[in-house]
């Protein structure tokens, strides 16, 4: 898609603010506080809910959390659920609206464009990947926020420099040198020649038919240039377990 496009589809989806399709909506209420980065304390008709501001991480946590007080404490909000409702602390995971200049405005979409936030799908919630892994393109390339900070470059797939940031989530690129899948299922997404110290992403069987499913086969990843993201582990080097296609983004030989 020409850039041209790409931006005039980014400032749609920051406008308009309204549930994509398939949504469900949820609870309305006033926010009370913020209780981390991604995190607020909503007053609703129903009582007191936390809400967690799905499919977003936030590495820079005091940034996030005071862009989130300044703009929302106090506020009415909306809320729209895009898959998984609660997590494993009870706490709502919800695409999150707030109403300004006559209109809703998209709070996921105004953190990842402002830099505050990255795209961090899960598989219970990964349907707004599409529009969010867009204006982090935009962000990205403006250099907005975290996007200036070295820390939170992408990284590439050189196992001695991603052994640092084992324990870490993080944004990693590179060209796929194989892909094989196991008798048990299970697939290995190789970064390099020596499975035991290049950087590997490895999907299980269980969670093969999601690639599946997008029309994004795994097998076709060989040789391609991607971009993956996700908690970079130890095991015969770097890896990384993805399940689910959102997680893995196709690149062009430009980047």
């Amino acid at each position: 898609m020409p850039d041209i496009f790409k931006l005039a589809a980014m400032l749609l989806v920051m406008a308009c603010g309204a549930p994509q399709p398939g949504f469900e909506a949820g609870e309305t209420g006033q926010v009370t506080g913020v209780s981390g980065p991604l995190s607020l304390l909503l007053d609703t008709s129903d009582g007191a809910l936390e809400v967690r501001l799905a499919e977003l991480d936030a590495p820079d946590e005091a940034s996030a959390a005071s862009w989130l007080q300044a703009r929302l404490e106090g506020e009415n909000v909306r809320l729209s659920y895009d898959g998984l409702q609660r997590d494993r602390y009870d706490r709502a995971l919800a695409q999150v609206y707030r109403p300004a200049d006559g209109e809703d405005h998209w709070v996921q979409a105004e953190m990842v464009s402002a830099g505050l936030a990255r795209v961090l799908t899960h598989a219970g919630n990964r349907q707004a990947a599409a529009p969010l892994l867009l204006i982090e393109a935009q962000a990205r390339a403006g250099r907005a926020g975290l996007w200036r900070n070295p820390a939170y470059r992408i990284r590439d797939t050189h196992p001695d420099a991603l052994a640092q940031d084992i324990g870490s989530i993080q944004l990693v690129e590179g060209r796929v040198v194989d892909v094989t899948r196991l008798q048990s299922g299970r697939t290995y997404i190789n970064f390099g020649l020596d499975y035991r110290t290049d950087f590997t992403v490895v999907v299980e069987a269980r969670d093969e038919a999601a690639f599946e499913e997008a029309g994004r086969p795994l097998a076709e990843l060989n040789g391609q240039r991607i971009r993956v993201r996700g908690w970079i582990e130890s095991e015969n080097g770097p890896l990384m377990r993805i399940d689910h296609p959102e997680r893995i983004e196709l690149l062009d030989d430009g980047g």
